[in-house]
């Protein structure tokens, strides 16, 4: 079995009270059933803390600040101090580690909602490598059916070929972008035989294409304060006439960074380009990240402009935690997402092309072929 990870996940240490968040704060902690069961038959005066911070439904409560209630005043975690790392859920102890696992394959990638993993990520100019190990087939728990080997391989391939198309320096990003979409789009069609039927999109302003994705955000379960703060400034700030105008002198201003985007991109497609094993949906995935790529940049847009057009790696890893914390922490609003890439022309293919290539100077000819 390949055991895979992110070149930068070996550089991921948890800096504790030196984080200027908390992981423990804000979003429901889950508690799975083992550890659950291990907190119910739990013995001394730990155990009935643990036991009174736990709900109905297997999670624990958080106190009227939003916080766990088992954080001491050092925003420690007091189980973890007394009972050692054992005796924490799950999720507790991945965060900010998440999994995906299919034939042969388990791999591994650190959640840009932690701080420290978009520090690690977006300080290292250096394009984004992977590193691998084999495991013993021990690790493997599942009993894949025949063919499901070939599909997997299939599907990696199109992913390192994608992952390469982001990381083509030769071309501007919002080029390498659509170049990846149409990519996506076509080994959809090549693997799948489905795609969505494309009418031909309604030519709307870049403003009014903004307010539009936005009102889908809208529509999702709000994580935390931040994000909801998050949409109440987009939408007052932004109007038609500045809408344009700041993106462009944003991308013209930010075009030496423009390697954090890609590593943006890289990211959204390692992590969830292979759920397209179980649903063979990769395009929904490769929409996931260009719609995500398009609000993160829409945040650091405003950000810039209040800062007096100065956006530092703090404002990066901030505006991308604040959308990871928002999108990538539910599944709900995931799943609710990939409705709106089915039925809203803001997210179909053209849609999306229209946005990202409206903004870097290309013939005309070439914008019509990446959109036709």
């Amino acid at each position: 079995m390949v055991f895979r990870v992110p070149s930068y996940y070996k550089n991921f240490r948890c800096i504790a009270d030196k984080c200027p968040d908390n992981c423990c704060r804000g979003w429901e902690i889950d508690i799975d059933e083992d550890t659950l069961d291990y907190y119910k038959d739990l013995k001394g005066p730990m155990a009935e803390k643990i036991r009174a911070s736990i709900s109905e439904d297997g999670s624990f409560v958080l106190n009227e600040e939003g916080w766990c209630p088992l954080l001491n005043e050092k925003g420690l975690c007091e189980v973890c101090l007394t009972l050692g790392e054992d005796s924490l859920s799950e999720v507790c102890t991945e965060y900010p580690r998440f999994t995906t696992e299919y034939p042969k394959t388990r791999e591994k990638v650190l959640c840009l909602s932690c701080g420290e993993v978009g520090r690690i990520v977006f300080s290292d100019t250096e394009q984004i490598g992977f590193d691998e190990q084999i495991l013993s087939e021990d690790y493997d728990e599942y009993e894949w059916e025949d063919g499901d080997d070939e599909l997997a391989e299939k599907l990696e391939s199109v992913r390192s070929h994608a992952i390469g198309l982001l990381q083509d320096r030769s071309r501007p990003i919002a080029e390498r972008i659509a170049v990846y979409l149409n990519y996506c789009c076509q080994m959809q069609k090549e693997l799948f035989e489905a795609v969505p039927k494309e009418e031909e999109p309604e030519k709307i302003s870049l403003y009014e294409a903004f307010l539009q994705r936005l009102s889908q955000y809208e529509e999702l379960e709000s994580i935390g304060d931040a994000w909801s703060g998050m949409e109440e400034e987009l939408k007052a700030f932004y109007h038609e006439e500045n809408y344009e105008k700041t993106h462009r002198a944003f991308m013209e201003a930010q075009m030496e960074n423009e390697y954090q985007y890609e590593h943006l991109m890289v990211y959204y497609t390692f992590r969830y380009f292979m759920r397209a094993f179980y649903d063979n949906n990769l395009l929904e995935k490769a929409q996931f990240a260009v719609a995500s790529f398009l609000m993160v940049r829409d945040m650091d847009v405003m950000v810039w402009m209040k800062n007096g057009q100065k956006f530092d790696l703090q404002d990066r890893i901030e505006t991308t935690k604040v959308y990871a914390k928002e999108v990538e922490h539910s599944e709900e609003n995931i799943e609710m997402l990939g409705e709106s890439f089915l039925f809203e022309d803001v997210f179909s293919v053209k849609g999306l092309l229209a946005q990202i290539l409206s903004l870097i100077h290309i013939s005309e000819p070439t914008r019509r072929s990446y959109i036709s």
